[in-house]
């Protein structure tokens, strides 16, 4: 992946539905997989994906306002 492109989502499925936040980009592959590995104590799916399949997951609005920043 183009490390200036990696986002990460974490999901969570609550009450019937899922729950996405997203995050990134960023800045190393290193910065990248610490994310990814990081414990957040609530039962949550991390993952790391493109602009595109972010976008498919949580929405192209909430990506394209990720990279306005």
């Amino acid at each position: 992946m183009n490390r200036n492109k990696v986002l990460g989502v974490s999901s969570k499925y609550e009450f019937g539905r899922w729950e996405h936040v997203l995050y990134g980009p960023f800045a190393s592959d290193e910065e990248a997989e610490e994310w990814l590995h990081a414990e957040e104590y609530d039962f949550r799916e991390r993952e790391l994906m493109s602009k595109t399949a972010a976008a498919k997951l949580v929405g192209r609005k909430a990506v394209n306002e990720m990279f306005k920043k």
